[in-house]
Formats: C-alpha cells, structure tokens, sequence
C-alpha cells in the first residue's frame, strides 16, 4: 500500500483546498496519472499517483487540509 499525501506547494503554505478529484473511488490507477487537483491562496496544481493500485480516498473534495494529511490510499 502506498500513502498519498497532501503535499508542500510552497515554502510559506501549511495547507490546501482539495478541489477536484480526477479519479474515481475504488479506480485502478497508473504511476504519473493525475489524481486530484488542489488550490492555495497563490496557486493551483494537479498532483500525479506515486503507485499505481487501486484508490481509496480519505479526504473529500472541497476541503483544506494540511500538509502532510493522507488524502489516500493506493494498494
């Protein structure tokens, strides 16, 4: 199993928005594909799966998280 975990944008930012999931839960997904996009007060960016597996997310779209929460898993 592989975490995915929401990641540091930037040096000043402790969180972000999850605002679109591109995947499906319980998906089979490929290592690089875009998983899900997420917004800041300065940018916005698609985050790539670091496995490929099956997701299942733990987090829902439209909610701010810190850095570092699991968003999901992929196994």
């Amino acid at each position: 199993m592989t975490d995915v975990r929401l990641p540091k944008p930037g040096d000043a930012i402790t969180e972000a928005e999850v605002t679109e999931f591109f995947v499906e839960e319980g998906a089979t997904v490929s290592e690089g594909e875009p998983l899900y996009s997420i917004a800041t007060d300065k940018a916005e960016m698609d985050i790539e799966s670091p496995a490929a597996g099956t997701i299942s997310w733990k987090v829902e779209e439209g909610g701010t998280y810190e850095v570092g929460a699991l968003i999901a898993v992929i196994s």
